[in-house]
Parts: structure tokens; sequence; C-alpha cells
């Protein structure tokens, strides 16, 4: 105890017997006194208690499955997958995203799902079958529970910066259109994303087709989704989220009224809605024909 709170011990501690203060007050600078360590006739000095101590800040944690925002590089990838953000798109990072896409137990399209977005757009639920028929025509999820996807090389090119950056040295999943024949096997269709995101994982989902729809990643922002990761993460959870995805596209590219013009075994009635929805190449893959099949 220092001096100045012994004189301050001496001076006080007289006046608060006898009632010269109020009972308040006194209890008060008793208390003060206490806190302080003065003590109080025939003690010893107390101790001040230590001041707590203020825990420090820490960084939040990203937590796992996070969607980053804006363009995905490497970096975003790890942290969505709960990575350390430092690192390379690694085999543990490729077997990390395959997981992460794999949901065997999302639940299928009902009828009354159908005939709900049939009635919300004015269209026939046939002719919502008939498009999903002809996209994908086994499962909108592949044997592993993840998201049926076609990869588009030319789609990877011209969405990286510069484009066509990877075409000498990756001319596998980097390069021109594919072409009839040029797509290989649906199981290696996901080897050619994990490849394609060691790269630039923003391009690589921009590149593929998704689910019972096939709607491709690059149109992910176009049609409301915060992010092309956002939209792929979405379509992991039901199919519902596919035709969730189908149903913004048809809005967004003013489709509507061509799909519902579209009639059974008249593919010259299907050319404007394919024209829109599977590009100015669906004559090469028949795409306006297998519509008007699909619809009978």
């Amino acid at each position: 105890m220092t001096e100045f709170r012994k004189a301050l011990a001496d001076l006080v501690r007289p006046h608060l017997k006898d009632g010269k203060f109020p009972p308040a007050l006194v209890q008060g600078i008793d208390d003060i006194l206490d806190q302080a360590g003065v003590p109080r006739d025939g003690e010893s000095a107390r101790p001040k208690p230590p001041e707590p101590t203020k825990p420090a800040e820490a960084k939040p944690a990203v937590p796992e499955g996070t969607v980053p925002t804006g363009r995905l590089d490497i970096a975003g990838l790890r942290v969505f997958l709960g990575l350390p953000e430092a690192g390379s798109f690694d085999a543990e990072a490729g077997k990390l995203l395959l997981n992460r896409l794999a949901n065997r137990e999302a639940p299928a399209l009902s009828d009354a799902d159908y005939d709900q977005a049939a009635e919300a757009i004015g269209v026939p639920a046939k002719a919502i079958r008939a498009v999903r028929k002809v996209e994908v025509r086994e499962d909108p999820f592949d044997a592993d529970g993840r998201p049926t996807i076609l990869y588009e090389r030319h789609v990877f090119t011209r969405n990286c910066s510069p484009k066509g950056r990877f075409n000498a040295a990756h001319p596998a999943i980097s390069g021109g259109p594919y072409g009839r024949g040029g797509y290989g096997a649906k199981s290696a269709q996901y080897g050619k994303l994990v490849a394609a995101c060691a790269l630039d994982p923003e391009a690589a989902l921009r590149a593929c087709s998704w689910g019972a729809f096939q709607v491709l990643g690059e149109n992910a922002v176009g049609i409301g989704y915060g992010s092309t990761l956002e939209m792929v993460a979405a379509l992991t959870k039901s199919e519902a989220a596919h035709l969730d995805s189908f149903l913004r596209f048809l809005k967004a590219n003013r489709l509507i009224d061509k799909l519902r013009a579209c009639r059974a075994g008249d593919p010259a009635s299907c050319i404007p809605f394919v024209k829109g929805y599977n590009g100015s190449r669906y004559a090469e893959f028949g795409y306006h024909t297998k519509l008007a099949d699909a619809l009978k």
C-alpha cells in the first residue's frame, strides 16, 4: 500500500463512525477503500481484486460450406471445402470437392412439383417433363449422388482470363467445341471438372451443364444466383432445385412462350425454343427433333 493510500485511510476512517455521514455514503466509501486494498482498523492490507481480462478477439473462422462471393479462385474453393486458404487444388481438394457435391439422399421430383411449376408459368407439365427427358435420359444425379454434368471444353476456354490461356498445355479440357462423340463417357465428366478446377475453378464450374435440365453454369448469375458456386451448391440439395434452375432460365431468357408453342411430332415448332435453350448448334445434335418426339 502506498503512503498516499495510508494517509487517505488515516484521514477518512475516523469520520465513518458515529453517524457523521449517511449509512449509504459510509458503505460506499468503505466499498471503494476495500476495492483499493486499504485495510480496515486492525486488518492487514487486502489485495486489490485483479481486473477482468478481456479475451483476445479471434478472427472468425469461415464455416465449411460457406459459398464465397465474386469470381471463384483456388483459395476460395479451398475455403469452401474446409481447407486452409493457402495451397493448390491438389488431389485431396479434388476428393473433397467430389464429396461435397454428393447427396445420395436428394429428394426426387414429384408429380405435384411438375404440376405446380407448370401452373406457375402456364405451360403443360408434359412440356417440362419432355425437356427433362431430352436433357438427361437417365437420372439427374449420378451413381455417386452428384448432379449429372456435361463438361464443355469451349465454355471453359472462353471463361478463362485471358481466353484460351490453357489451350496449348491442356487441350483435353480447354479448346474448341468437342463436337459429336467428343465428350467422352458420362463417368469421365467429373474427372474433367476436377482437372479444370486445378487451373481455374470459376471457369470450370461455368463450363458444365448441371442437373436434370442441364443448365449451364455460365448462366448462373444471369438467372439470379449470387455466383456460379451458389447455383452448383443449390443443385446438390434436390431435384426440385434443378427444376428451379430451369424455371429461372426460361424466365430470364423469355422462353416460356416458345416452350408453350412446341408441339408433339412437329420439330419445326420446337426450333425457336431449342435455339434459345440449347444454342445455335441445336440442329447438329437434333434437339428440335428430340423434343418433338419427347412431347408425344
